[in-house]
């Protein structure tokens, strides 16, 4: 098994137990859609491609601008209904859309998406009017990711030295949020498909085990490796509500984590530029 790829902006201190917390959890390296029940799923399939303004998505949000592009080796999440990739949405890459924001009808306290090729410049931030709740960088969040989500997993040679993967963003009880904005610096480009929300924050009893590979503790800007020290405290802690005293559930997250703990790396990303030509 390789070494996991951990950023080293990632700080060691735990967070407070008070503090409002997002928790974000990756799928398995394949998975290009949620396991979580109940949600609501956003593709961009029905758009026409180029740029989209005040793009609906009902019972959930609206959009006020996006781009949408054709599957190639940077984007576009495989499904049933297209094997070979779907559209999907981008940010930067010499389009016109730098940045997509999305305005919830209502606050949630989940939102999953397909983060493709994932580099330095994506930036994806949450919002509770104008707190902000929590920023990820792929620094800060797919960085972390073993070897094994690194390339386009339609072909793990296409860009490999980028990483492909379903991220969750998990609010606890007392976390929500009510707009999500994706940006680019147009350096490179930010591309994402599948969006998937539902307003219920995860409930451990009735959802059971959290989905994937614990990623990172996240408040506001600071962003916290998880720990058993760094859950303690929290909605996530090994606890009466923990992952690990859900019914059937397997050992806690944090061993599984442990295996990917040991060296920090920094992988060095391809720039990509007008990609959207």
């Amino acid at each position: 098994m390789k070494t996991a790829i951990l950023s080293a902006l990632l700080l060691t201190t735990a967070l407070p137990a008070s503090a409002e917390l997002i928790i974000t959890y990756a799928e398995n390296p394949n998975a290009t859609v949620s396991s979580l029940a109940k949600t609501n799923l956003f593709t961009f399939d029905n758009l026409n491609t180029g740029v989209d303004k005040n793009v609906s998505w009902g019972g959930v949000g609206t959009f006020d601008q996006l781009y949408v592009k054709s599957t190639d080796i940077y984007g576009g999440a495989v499904d049933k209904g297209n094997p070979n990739g779907s559209q999907y949405s981008l940010q930067g890459a010499g389009t016109e859309v730098l940045s997509s924001t999305l305005t919830l009808d209502k606050s949630t306290s989940y939102f999953g998406m397909w983060w493709s090729a994932g580099d330095a410049a994506n930036k994806l931030d949450f919002y509770n009017g104008s707190k902000l709740v929590g920023e990820f960088t792929t620094a800060s969040l797919m960085g972390q990711l073993p070897d094994t989500y690194f390339g386009n997993p339609k072909d793990r040679t296409m860009d490999r030295g980028e990483a492909f993967g379903f991220i969750n963003f998990f609010g606890d009880t007392k976390t929500s949020w009510d707009k999500i904005v994706l940006t680019n610096n147009n350096y490179s480009g930010f591309e994402s498909d599948n969006y998937t929300t539902r307003v219920k924050a995860w409930n451990p009893m009735t959802d059971g085990v959290l989905p994937g590979l614990p990623v990172a503790l996240v408040n506001g800007t600071q962003t916290t490796k998880v720990t058993k020290e760094s859950l303690a405290g929290t909605h996530w802690a090994l606890g009466s509500t923990a992952v690990g005293a859900a019914p059937g559930a397997p050992a806690p997250p944090v061993t599984l984590l442990a295996a990917f703990a040991g060296v920090i790396v920094l992988r060095q990303v391809r720039t990509r530029r007008q990609k959207a030509a």
